[in-house]
């Protein structure tokens, strides 16, 4: 399977690994309804092993989805982790354009670490959502 989830620290990580497609899409709300699931997480997207190369359009409509996932609780705080290739960082700079977009926040690290580190100092951060 190209596409995992798992709960480290608070975190909500979704590992990507070769071609995901859609994907993640699928994943990310079974995460969410998984008993594991605690709202406020903030989500950590690892693909240091993806080779997706999504269109700025793809990008775009994945961000509008992903902003709707506040409301069943995930945090406007996300973070990417990417690989050395050139073109993930390209891909993930474009994603944080079309997140801030949406109200939310896409911070980039090559670094798990980190990544899980600034998630963690910004938790409890949020904006109150309100109608």
């Amino acid at each position: 399977m190209p596409v995992t989830w798992e709960i480290r620290d608070q975190i909500l990580v979704i590992i990507i690994v070769g071609y995901g497609g859609e994907e993640p899409r699928a994943v990310l709300l079974e995460a969410i309804a998984s008993p594991q699931f605690r709202p406020g997480m903030s989500v950590l997207f690892d693909v240091r092993l993806s080779t997706d190369n999504s269109t700025s359009d793809e990008l775009r409509s994945r961000a509008q989805w992903l902003s709707t996932l506040q409301a069943e609780g995930i945090s406007s705080r996300c973070a990417i982790v990417v690989g050395p290739k050139a073109y993930q960082y390209g891909l993930a700079r474009m994603a944080a354009a079309h997140v801030e977009f949406q109200g939310m926040t896409l911070e980039i690290f090559q670094d798990i670490y980190e990544a899980k580190r600034w998630l963690s100092n910004t938790a409890g951060q949020d904006r109150l959502v309100t109608d």
